[in-house]
């Protein structure tokens, strides 16, 4: 009897059947057979496997590489603040440089440098016996003329004078009226008696020249045309005046002669000086008239002016930056003196570029930072505005003046000062770099990594500054990843990606 060669099946302890290694070695043995007898194909499929593990592999470290160098950026919250740059000088809230302006020997200095002086404190001053003899007069001057000032602010004698001059001149005027009126004998209307003065006046006027005319051509032959023409009109001047006159004689009742003549100008005579002294009255009647005070204030004025050639005085209250004088030196006008500065403001004044400058108003916060201070930010507030550019060919700037709000011993004028303007500031919003931001047709937006994959997302945009830009739409989240840098392919728009402010 032939024994079965097919594999056994035995129980293990659980009763259950397994097949024994004998055919699995069998098994085994029948794929490598196959493998030996078909190595061509074989060789195919290991070909084909290998290939395909290498494009997997390259695929997913081409795309690691990708994720790796992108640029990103986790969108946050926070404030935003946006700035407008600019350098200047620091400069004191007054500033004056003060020279000599009369020859001289000093003879006293009265302030050093770091002094704290008050408006019009004697600097320095120069020997009486060294300065010029106007400025030695202009003392005597300056007596005179304050005395004369006094007099008429506290001194009644002006106004008294003025009356008792026009008392004086309405007795005049009465007197001479009185002389004129003798002559008025037929009690003509003394307007008719004017009106025939004037015109015999006249008459003889033209009569004088004619005659002076005539006088010329006396030696001229007595066929003379010109000598015959000018006794023809010397002849008709001479009637009209005749004829003034008798008319005027008529009226008065009197002949005009020289006695007559003389007491009708001094009738005008004191109706003038009657005039001038009511006018003076009247400006002196109620005080000191405004004008004489000025007037008077004026040359005393002028006496000080002279004088204080002979000294230097501070214009204002300050620090004495800069002292040159020396007791004995020798000084010429032009020479220089003291700088005194007004230290308690400081300011500083940047230049704006048109395109900034409507972003700039008064009272807008600042910081400066100076390289003389390290580590340490100053702050400021626009004071200034100019409202009239200066084109340096490059382009129009404006003038901007801050003052310098918690200055220190460190800050000096003439530092130089980085100035940041703060034009808008807001609180607590998301935002994303400017540099991230992309535009497509017509609009902005970002392209943000999710889920490994690239998605654009377009933004409404609200303040920005010079590096970021507030989100205000609901596009986007906090913590969102933004690409700063996206493969250019992905812009549709064509050309470099955008950088939006």
């Amino acid at each position: 009897m032939v024994k079965n060669k097919k594999s056994k099946k035995i129980s293990n302890k659980d009763g259950k059947k397994v097949t024994s290694s004998k055919n699995k070695k069998f098994s085994l043995s029948l794929v490598y057979d196959w493998i030996k007898n078909h190595a061509f194909y074989t060789a195919i499929i290991a070909a084909v496997l290998i290939i395909i593990v290498v494009i997997v592999v390259r695929v997913f470290n081409a795309r690691r590489s990708a994720l790796d160098e992108y640029q990103v950026y986790n969108v946050t919250r926070g404030d935003l603040v946006a700035i407008v740059g600019a350098t200047g000088v620091v400069e004191p809230n007054q500033s004056v440089e003060l020279d000599w302006e009369t020859t001289g020997r000093v003879e006293e200095v009265c302030a050093l440098v770091n002094d704290q002086v008050e408006k019009d404190d004697v600097l320095a001053v120069l020997a009486d016996n060294s300065l010029p003899q106007s400025v030695i007069l202009a003392k005597a001057d300056l007596v005179t003329a304050q005395k004369e000032l006094d007099d008429l602010l506290m001194s009644d004698t002006q106004r008294s004078q003025a009356y008792v001059d026009l008392l004086d001149a309405e007795e005049e005027f009465k007197n001479a009226e009185d002389d004129r009126d003798y002559w008025n004998f037929r009690n003509t209307d003394m307007d008719r008696i004017y009106g025939a003065r004037e015109e015999f006046l006249a008459a003889e006027e033209t009569f004088k020249k004619i005659e002076t005319a005539l006088q010329a051509l006396e030696t001229a032959p007595d066929d003379d045309p010109d000598k015959a023409e000018a006794l023809e009109k010397f002849e008709e001047a001479r009637l009209a005046r005749d004829k003034a006159l008798r008319n005027l004689n008529y009226l008065l009742g009197a002949a005009y002669d020289q006695e007559v003549a003389e007491d009708f100008a001094n009738f005008e005579l004191a109706l003038a000086e009657l005039e001038d002294a009511q006018r003076e009255w009247e400006r002196v009647q109620n005080g000191p008239n405004q004008s004489d005070i000025e007037s008077a204030e004026a040359k005393v004025a002028a006496a000080e002016a002279t004088v204080a050639l002979g000294a230097i005085e501070a214009p204002f209250s300050g620090t004495v930056t800069i002292a040159e004088p020396k007791v004995g030196d020798f000084v010429v006008s032009g020479t220089k003196g003291y700088r005194v500065d007004d230290l308690t403001n400081l300011y500083v004044e940047v230049e704006i570029s048109e395109v900034d400058i409507n972003r700039i108003s008064i009272g807008q916060e600042a910081q400066l930072f100076f390289d003389a201070v390290l580590g340490v930010a100053y702050n400021g507030e626009v004071v200034e505005v100019a409202s009239v550019g200066t084109d340096d060919g490059s382009g129009t700037d404006f003038i901007v003046r801050l003052r310098i709000l918690d200055p220190d011993e460190k800050i000096r004028p003439g530092m130089t000062a980085a100035v940041n303007i703060i034009v808008s500031e807001v609180k607590s919003v998301l935002y994303v770099p400017n540099r991230a931001i992309r535009n497509r047709a017509g609009k902005q937006g970002v392209y943000v990594l999710r889920d490994g994959e690239l998605e654009y997302v377009e933004v409404k945009l609200g303040s920005s500054s010079d590096v970021n830009s507030e989100v205000i739409s609901d596009d986007l989240i906090e913590g969102d990843q933004v690409v700063m840098n996206p493969p250019q392919e992905l812009i549709t728009n064509g050309g470099p990606p955008g950088f939006v402010r």
